[in-house]
């Protein structure tokens, strides 16, 4: 329960003392060099935050003005106020929000509820000296820090792309690093040439697992988990690699943009899955889409992922015998362009 401070000798002004508005202007997060700057007393400061107190220290040097339960944005406040320098406010930019900070509040499904998140990440200059600390964890720029922009709710923040660069190092699970990139760029949240840079700018990038596979995938046109996992079983079943989210087109015209093609027997692959589209209007649209390939003559193998993860020999079967017989269909017709 939030315990309210009753005026005192540190609020002659009663509800316009200024401890009580530097709280509300944060929060109710501060930290102790901006109370001591306040003329709070350092007796004083300990005395609220004695066992029982008015106050809560939440994390080094940083006091939460309520005792209880930090909120979500309290614990990304006291984060970013956790990480700078010592003694004074931070300069713009020079600590800002990362990881799955960033990627639950851009909504990315995989990323979870910003509620949820137990840890913060943090990034600070690659020269300061402030490590782990409770439920913060540090991130130090390679280089220059890059610029940030500041959130709806007046935090500073990495982009998207910078989030999913630092996250990797500390990404274990290629499964969801792998979902997070894919769903970064489904939504819109990055341009695919914007993630590529930030994930290979770090030195030797790619020798960590999750970014390789990451920066295959993304290159080669894959644009989901689901499509990854397919990508992974066509490779070790030996069939030859298809064109991945590619633009068709039937004598000069849009035609469509199926999961998979094979532009050498004319052949194309569609993953249906409800779950993994991001409304029931995009589920509808790839049905559409399946159908106006079958309506113009080419070949088209459906799956789901659950028959890909569970039983893919039929899928396989039917794949092999259509690649080995091709060209079907309009072949002639027919031209794509790259994804994009």
């Amino acid at each position: 329960m939030t315990r309210a401070i009753p005026p005192g000798p540190l609020d002659p002004l009663g509800p316009l003392d200024p401890v009580g508005l530097l709280g509300a202007d944060q929060q109710h997060v501060v930290t102790r060099a901006q109370l001591r700057r306040l003329g709070v007393p350092s007796g004083t400061i300990a005395h609220r935050l004695r066992p029982g107190g008015p106050w809560q220290q939440v994390l080094p040097r940083v006091i939460c003005l309520q005792t209880g339960r930090l909120t979500a944005h309290q614990r990304l406040r006291a984060a970013l106020a956790y990480a700078a320098p010592k003694g004074r406010s931070p300069q713009t930019g020079e600590v800002l929000l990362t990881g799955f900070a960033v990627l639950a509040d851009a909504g990315l499904p995989s990323a979870g509820h910003p509620s949820d998140l137990a840890d913060v990440d943090v990034l600070i200059p690659g020269q300061r000296r402030v490590g782990d600390r409770e439920f913060v964890r540090i991130h130090r720029a390679a280089g220059p820090m890059p610029g940030g922009y500041e959130r709806d709710d007046g935090l500073w923040s990495t982009t998207v792309a910078r989030a999913l660069a630092d996250l990797a190092p500390r990404e274990p699970g290629l499964r969801r690093f792998r979902a997070l990139c894919a769903e970064a760029v489904q939504r819109r949240h990055c341009e695919l040439g914007e993630l590529l840079d930030h994930l290979l700018a770090r030195p030797g990038a790619l020798g960590l697992p999750p970014v390789a596979q990451v920066v295959e995938d993304l290159t080669s046109g894959v644009r989901s988990v689901v499509e990854g996992e397919a990508r992974d079983l066509l490779r070790s079943s030996g069939l030859a690699e298809p064109l991945w989210n590619p633009v068709l087109f039937l004598d000069g015209r849009f035609l469509a943009v199926p999961d998979a093609y094979w532009p050498h027997a004319c052949v194309a692959l569609e993953i249906d899955s409800r779950a993994w589209h991001l409304r029931p209007a995009d589920h509808e649209r790839s049905l559409v889409r399946a159908n106006r390939l079958t309506t113009a003559g080419l070949p088209v193998v459906r799956t789901t992922p659950v028959q890909l993860r569970r039983d893919p020999t039929p899928v396989l079967h039917e794949l092999t015998a259509l690649l080995t017989t091709g060209p079907h269909g309009p072949h002639t017709r027919i031209t794509w362009r790259r994804a994009r």
